[in-house]
């Protein structure tokens, strides 16, 4: 929504007016229909606030807007009316939602926004009970001859999930409704949840190494953050605050647990959201991949495929054949070295380091275990097909060789 709906509690009777004068020039936006069923049920108008949601939430759902549709589901259950109607409302956007074929998705009905300008009050029924009235009208009028979509949109993440997983998940969200200036994650914290964005916008923030914080990123409707909380269980990497008023989706770590055997799937789809974030990230960061032109480096990674391993699985173990090249996309990997006897630590791999290259390109056995530290996920390139990599990539190669005999003589003066 392009205007928030300023409403002073102190005068609800103007704040009605307003949001009917934005309704008559908006009537397809959706978000505000939302907002307005949610400010009928806080003034009183229970039976016709909780109407309107429900309106919203079956027009969205048929839409293309499964976001706003549980939206409205959610504050439905926040005012405790109706289990019943929510748990219809939550069945209809899996059956609708949840995952298919590719080919299946599509493109949502098009919502008009509101208007960059604020409108005039006047015009507007004179009594209360008639703005009320008028209100509920439109607010459950789902526009005769709308044609829905026949192929949906993805619901951002989920739409990655089986039907039953997709239920349990939604069953699972909470509502979480933020002020603005508020800390929703914290740099060097442990995260216990996922966020998805319904309205408003947080910035992302990171110190420097002069304790300077710079701004990354501004992120809004139906983008995700903290997902790395159920992934990898890393510390945040940033500092997320609300830059307006927020309305968000929290996906809490517990519900992994719930999952059970499907929270494979949750997981899956988690990893793909991260690794799409931190790939980016890797293409700008890492040396192997900076000597690549531009182009060149999106298709070298395409190669690769995504790893998640549990703290203290050993990835490569000294003396045995490695099973490829790993490239650290969020994680810690210890790497130690057995000498008379004794284990000794070499070296700590972070995020955009890759290890496992110095056997690839001698041919040798491993020189060293590498161990997570915690849990990890990491990009892999199988043994086998290493060496068509080498030819395809030769400047990549010649970077991780160059790599590779930093380590070893790092390691040298490490032991010695």
């Amino acid at each position: 929504m392009d205007i928030p709906i300023v409403v002073n509690p102190a005068d609800p009777e103007t704040a009605l007016r307003r949001m009917l004068a934005l309704l008559r020039v908006a009537p397809l936006d959706f978000g505000l229909r939302i907002q307005i069923g949610e400010f009928l049920i806080e003034v009183g108008e229970t039976a016709r606030g909780i109407k309107m949601l429900r309106s919203c939430a079956d027009y969205c759902t048929l839409a293309g807007f499964p976001m706003r549709a549980l939206w409205a589901l959610k504050l439905v259950e926040m005012y405790a009316v109706d289990p019943n109607m929510v748990e219809r409302g939550l069945n209809i956007l899996a059956n609708h939602y949840a995952r298919k074929p590719a080919a299946d998705w599509g493109e949502p009905i098009y919502e008009m926004p509101l208007p960059k300008r604020d409108v005039s009050l006047n015009d507007l029924p004179a009594a209360l009970d008639d703005v009320i009235l008028e209100l509920e009208r439109r607010g459950t009028d789902i526009i005769r001859g709308v044609q829905f979509p026949a192929a949906l949109p993805r619901f951002p993440l989920l739409s990655e999930l089986e039907r039953d997983a997709f239920l349990r998940v939604l069953q699972s969200i909470r509502l979480r409704r933020v002020p603005s200036g508020m800390v929703l994650a914290r740099e060097g914290e442990s995260g216990i949840a996922a966020y998805l964005i319904i309205s408003g916008r947080v910035q992302v923030t990171k110190r420097g190494t002069d304790g300077a914080a710079t701004t990354l990123a501004e992120l809004g409707e139906g983008e995700i953050f903290g997902e790395m909380a159920l992934v990898t269980e890393s510390p945040r990497v940033a500092t997320i605050v609300a830059d307006t008023p927020v309305d968000l989706f929290e996906l809490p770590k517990t519900v992994l647990v719930e999952l059970g055997t499907d929270a494979t799937q949750l997981q899956s789809a988690l990893s793909r959201q991260v690794c799409d974030r931190m790939v980016k990230n890797l293409m700008h960061l890492s040396p192997v991949f900076r000597v690549l032109p531009q182009k060149r480096r999106a298709e070298l990674l395409s190669r690769f495929a995504t790893v998640l391993v549990d703290a203290e699985d050993d990835v490569i173990v000294e003396g045995q054949s490695p099973r490829g090249l790993y490239i650290i996309l969020d994680g810690l990997i210890q790497v130690t070295l057995r000498k008379g006897g004794k284990r000794h630590l070499l070296n700590w791999l972070r995020e955009g380091d890759l290890f496992g290259e110095i056997s690839l390109l001698r041919q040798t056995a491993a020189t060293a275990t590498c161990t997570a530290s915690r849990r990890s996920l990491l990009m892999f390139l199988a043994r086998e097909d290493f060496e068509t990599f080498a030819l395809e990539f030769p400047e990549a190669v010649a970077k991780m060789h160059e790599l590779g005999e930093f380590r070893l003589l790092e390691n040298i003066y490490t032991l010695a």
